[in-house]
Formats: C-alpha cells, structure tokens, sequence
C-alpha cells in the first residue's frame, strides 16, 4: 500500500477533459437525448419516450459522452439523470440487439470497435463521478436502466414507479452487482428470477430508492434534490465516492486506512473543508464552492 491516497482521490479530474457546456449547445435538440445545465447541475434525460427510454447508439454515444464532460467540468457540481415522468428506461432496446446478433451493429448500444456494452460503460462513469448523481426515476425501469438508476448515488421514485431486472424473462443475465450492493445478493437473486417488478413503496422500503414522490413530480424532485446536493461541499463527495469504491468488499481494517489518509487529504487539499470549520466556529452558515 503506499504512503498516499491515490490520484483519483487528491484530483479526481486527472486526466479528464471539460466542455459540457458546449456539448449542451452541439447537440440535435430532436434527438433521442435532452442535455441541460441547470445552475451547477448538468441535467440528462432519456428522450425515446415511444420506447420508453429503450437504449440506442444514437442515445448512448452522446449520453456517455455528456457524462464524461460533466465530470470533469467544474462548472459541473451534480449530475441528475433521468427518462422523464412516464418512464425511466427498460434496459438495450432488444429490436437493435436482434440485428446486432445478426451482423448489423448500426443502431446497436456497444462500443463499435471492442463490443462493450454503452450501459456498462455509461454505470462506470457514474460510479467514479466525482460530483454526486441523482436518479429521477418515474415509470419503469429494467434491465440496463435499473444498471444505470443503481450506479447513481441518490434516487428519488415516483409513485407510479416500477423497477425490476427482466433479464432472465430474454434468456440474459445482468443487474447482478450493482443490484446486489443496494438489495442484497438474495433479494437481487429473486428479482431476477422471478422478474417480478418492485412498486415505488417497496423499493423505498428495501433501500432500492432514497426517496418517494408523486406520480407527476419525480423530475422536478429530482432538481431540487440535485441542487441541494450541488450546494454541498463537492469535492469531499468525490473523495467520499472514490474511497467507496476502492474499499468495497475490502478488509475493514485496509478500508479504515484509506478512510484516515482521505479524512487527512480533506485537511490539506478541500478548500470547502476549511470553510466548513470556519463556519461552524463563527455560527453561520457555510459558503461551499465545490473545491
């Protein structure tokens, strides 16, 4: 182990490049994808509504190009993901998967040179996102969309809400590890299985989602909970986040090292940290900037 955190956690930009901005302005506004930036949160919708949000290249490619912009932008503080009130996303749209399987890849939503997934690369870029990310999930959710809606950090559900795997009911397999971290390896087992789909309530209650709305208010829920997140101090959340990861299923003891040398970098790299300890001394509320 060595002597310091690892770069992901002192810059968790390294290497990466910004513009969401930009690539807000250059995108078909009659696309299958809607981008935004909403004060500090870059706003990402799903827009194949007559699909309900079924994933296509001509959706992924921007999609997961957006999120990397966004990550590494400053002007980026928060990310909020969501398909909109009637539906989130029911996984790979399976007409474009069909013709993959036989030989035209046009439309499919893998990578066109090493074949992943869009959606396995498009959770990765969430996970180790170093802003917060929402999920504003109205409708229903399966396959690769409940990938995409575990991966984020907070998700807030509409009353109409449905969330499910559906995989095993195509002969494929999937939402196994990101499912399991949330609901457990036997309540992921038995939703796959059984491909039974979970109401809002339920998923509440098993910790699948953070929060309940009304049917009708998930995306406006899903801003506020978003730029409530974006106000907090952003960087000690990426440092939050990337220990999350480097430590899952890891030694308590290896975990609560790394947790110590974070705690420290937060001292001497998190300008917010030391606004946060003023604040506090002085009783008023803190100023956060996000660095």
């Amino acid at each position: 182990m060595t002597d310091g955190p690892p770069p992901a956690a002192t810059d968790p930009t390294v290497g990466r490049r910004g513009g969401y901005g930009a690539f807000v302005a250059s995108l078909d506004p009659s696309g299958p994808l809607a981008l935004e930036l909403d004060g500090a949160v870059a706003v990402v919708r799903m827009r194949r509504t007559e699909r309900r949000n079924a994933l296509v290249r001509a959706m992924t490619e921007p999609m997961l190009e957006a999120l990397v912009r966004a990550s590494a932008d400053p002007d980026v503080r928060c990310v909020l993901l969501t398909g909109g009130e009637d539906a989130f996303c029911v996984g790979d749209d399976v007409a474009s998967v069909e013709a993959w399987r036989h030989g035209d890849a046009a439309t499919t939503p893998f990578d066109a040179l090493t074949h992943d997934a869009h959606y396995l690369r498009m959770c990765e870029e969430l996970l180790r996102m170093p802003k917060p990310v929402v999920a504003a999930v109205g409708g229903a959710s399966a396959g690769a969309g409940t990938e995409l809606l575990c991966a984020a950090d907070y998700r807030v559900a509409g009353r109409d809400a449905v969330i499910g795997n559906r995989l095993l009911q195509v002969g494929h397999v999937g939402n196994v590890v990101l499912l399991s971290r949330l609901v457990g390896p036997g309540r992921a087992t038995n939703l796959y299985l059984t491909g039974r789909m979970v109401p809002a309530e339920e998923a509440l209650s098993i910790g699948l989602v953070d929060e309940v709305v009304p049917a009708g208010d998930v995306v406006a829920a899903g801003r506020r909970r978003a730029a409530e997140l974006a106000a907090l101090p952003t960087r000690a959340i990426a440092l939050f986040k990337d220990l999350r990861e480097r430590t899952w299923g890891q030694p308590a003891e290896l975990g609560l090292r790394w947790q110590d040398r974070c705690h420290l970098v937060t001292h001497d790299t998190v300008r917010d940290a030391a606004e946060g300890m003023a604040a506090f001394a002085e009783r008023r509320a803190p100023r956060y900037e996000g660095r």
